[in-house]
């Protein structure tokens, strides 16, 4: 009997990311897909597509198919990952009906968003499909052992949504989301800009001006870089110059709101597992943990201990393989198979 292959997915808004048993991660790019408008074919996906975004002719349609953590897009999230499994790992479709797959998702999506990723998998032909939610693969991932009788708290600040869960015995104690991380704050920043200097900048600068420029540090230096854009007054192109202090703003109200998220699930946490936490302190994953100073600005208004993980972008794929290992069985630790 041939033996089933493991397929780990970290379907998230901002990155997909694609863990295969014994290769480990195979992709990592943007959850980015282009198509020919016409022929319906795939013209680039991933980090290629990710660079045409605002910048293509109308022959061609570049989509993102996940808003939020949730499947926005069925067609181009199932040609999407069908390019990849393909293009780089030659996966037939007679292997595909082998395959056991994990797709990790965020804490509080609905049954019928559940329902919609079951659906893109058995579409692409792959037969043993199940959701696992993505604080628990990613405390996995990050080498947190969550089968001890010890609270530990996971908050995952992605593109899409901001998860936070308390995990206890190898399971999710309980767990929030909100619809506010990575995404929302490119599209404030473009909002600011086009506000104050009356000039609209393109996703990929108010992404990239997010990265160069986010910084939740008291102390922080004035950092101002310059960001090409179209003037919505003479509708020509002009510059304009954007500051670490202008991304602050926007930064700030979004991060009380992971602190007001903390707060609540801390509020409702059982009191000895709140014990754990405050001893053990919090662990930090996704790419929002990657923001200058955001261990202290939690630390500072939770009065708990603070940590970013040290894979914070990959630890949900990575844990993919622990879930894969012990499908459905909570009492068996995956770590020590």
């Amino acid at each position: 009997m041939t033996e089933k292959i493991g397929l780990g997915v970290d379907l998230g808004t901002a990155n997909l990311l694609v863990y295969v048993e014994k290769k480990g991660i195979v992709f990592n790019e943007p959850s980015v897909i282009a198509f020919d408008r016409e022929s319906g074919k795939v013209v680039a996906a991933g980090t290629d597509a990710h660079k045409m975004l605002g910048k293509v002719h109308d022959k061609i349609s570049v989509i993102k198919p996940l808003k939020n953590g949730v499947i926005s897009d069925m067609r181009a999230a199932k040609a999407l990952l069908s390019y990849v499994l393909t293009k780089i790992e030659n996966l037939t479709d007679k292997e595909l009906l082998n395959t056991s797959s994990v797709i990790c998702c965020p804490s509080e999506v609905t049954k019928i968003e559940r329902d919609i990723m079951i659906e893109l998998a058995l579409n692409m032909g792959i037969s043993d499909v199940f959701i696992e939610e993505e604080i628990k693969a990613g405390a996995l991932g990050a080498n947190v052992d969550i089968f001890k009788s010890k609270g530990v708290m996971i908050v995952d600040i992605g593109g899409g949504t901001t998860d936070v869960g308390v995990l206890s015995f190898g399971d999710i104690v309980l767990s929030r989301t909100i619809r506010m991380a990575g995404s929302f704050i490119d599209t404030e920043v473009a909002k600011l800009v086009k506000k104050n200097d009356k000039v609209e900048i393109g996703e990929l600068t108010s992404e990239r001006s997010k990265i160069e420029l986010s910084d939740l540090r008291e102390d922080s230096p004035l950092v101002v870089n310059r960001y090409a854009g179209r003037d919505i007054v003479r509708g020509i192109p002009k510059w304009v110059d954007i500051s670490s202090e202008d991304v602050k703003s926007v930064l700030l109200p979004a991060y009380e709101e992971v602190v007001k998220l903390i707060a609540a699930v801390l509020k409702d946490t059982p009191p000895e597992l709140s014990a754990d936490i405050f001893q053990n302190g919090i662990l930090l994953t996704g790419g929002g943990s990657l923001i200058k100073g955001v261990e202290d600005f939690i630390s500072k208004r939770i009065k708990v201990p603070v940590k970013v993980v040290s894979n914070p972008l990959t630890c949900v794929a990575e844990g993919s393989k622990y879930l894969l290992k012990n499908r459905g069985d909570y009492l068996v630790n995956p770590m020590q198979l």
